[in-house]
């Protein structure tokens, strides 16, 4: 006859497994939904899409030369 605590240990391993693969699908599934939302959102004066937008590069300012000598 098995012993008892070996089935305890084959139902908390399944378990474990099933837990770890409902959570990896709820984070896939939550990452998409929260991509769908960032792609759908718009700006409340223009109705422009966030992300249409090109980047603003900021160009740095220099010193004169004549500072450093």
């Amino acid at each position: 006859m098995v012993d008892f605590h070996y089935f305890i240990f084959i139902i908390n391993a399944d378990s474990a497994v099933f837990g770890s693969v409902v959570f990896l699908m709820s984070y896939i599934a939550l990452r998409l939904v929260y991509r769908m939302w960032r792609r759908s959102l718009r700006c409340p004066h223009c109705g422009e899409a966030y992300k249409a937008r090109p980047v603003v590069q900021v160009q740095e300012r220099t010193l004169p030369n004549t500072l450093w000598t």
